[in-house]
C-alpha cells in the first residue's frame, strides 16, 4: 500500500473526473430527453447555435436558411435553397464543455477562480465552435471535395485542440508575484 502513496493524486484526479464527467453527462441526457418547442428544436443550444450559424452566414451576405428537420432531430442548414448539412445535438459542443469542465473541477483548488475559468472557457469553447459550423458550411458550399477532410479531422483538431491548451493553461496556470 506504501507503494502506491505517490501515486495518490493521479487516482483522485482520475476518479473525481470519471466520475463528475458520468454524472455531468447523465444530466444533460436528462436535459435532452425534455420536449421543447418548434423555435428550441431538437433542444434550446442546438437551435440557438442554429440561428447564431444562420445570422452570421446572412451578415457574410449568404442567403442562409435553418429549418427543423421533420422526424429527426436536428435543424437543416440552407443556403441559396440548397442542404449544406444538419446541425445535431452533437454539433453545439455541450459534450465537449462537459469534458473541459470535468477535467478543471477535478484539478480545482479554488473554487472562485475554476467557476470562473469554466465559465471563461464555456464562452470560447461556444465560439469556436459556432466559428466552426459557420467555416463548415462554406467548406461545403464552396469546397465540397474537402467536406470530410473539414467535418471528420481539421475541425474536431481545431476545437479539441482549444480544449488542450485550455487544460493545459490551468495545469501551468501562471503564479501571481
Amino acid at each position: 500500500m506504501e507503494r502506491l502513496k505517490p501515486y495518490y493524486p493521479v487516482f483522485k484526479f482520475v476518479i473525481v473526473f470519471g466520475v463528475l464527467y458520468i454524472l455531468l453527462s447523465l444530466a444533460y441526457y436528462g436535459y435532452l430527453q425534455l420536449e421543447y418547442t418548434d423555435y428550441n428544436y431538437p433542444d434550446p443550444i442546438t437551435a440557438a447555435v442554429s440561428r447564431q450559424t444562420q445570422t452570421i452566414l446572412q451578415w457574410m451576405g449568404y442567403d442562409a436558411q435553418i429549418y427543423n428537420a421533420p422526424g429527426n432531430p436536428s435543424v437543416m442548414l440552407f443556403i441559396d435553397d440548397k442542404i449544406v448539412f444538419r446541425v445535431i445535438e452533437g454539433c453545439n459542443a455541450v459534450s465537449v464543455m462537459l469534458l473541459f469542465a470535468a477535467f478543471v473541477i477535478a484539478f480545482a483548488k479554488a473554487y472562485k477562480k475554476t467557476i470562473l475559468f469554466i465559465l471563461i472557457g464555456f464562452v470560447l469553447i461556444y465560439l469556436v465552435n459556432l466559428a466552426r459550423l459557420v467555416s463548415l458550411a462554406l467548406v461545403y458550399k464552396r469546397l465540397p471535395e474537402y467536406q470530410t477532410i473539414a467535418h471528420d479531422i481539421a475541425f474536431p483538431a481545431i476545437i479539441y485542440g482549444t480544449v488542450i491548451l485550455l487544460w493545459i493553461y490551468w495545469i501551468r496556470k501562471p503564479k501571481k508575484a
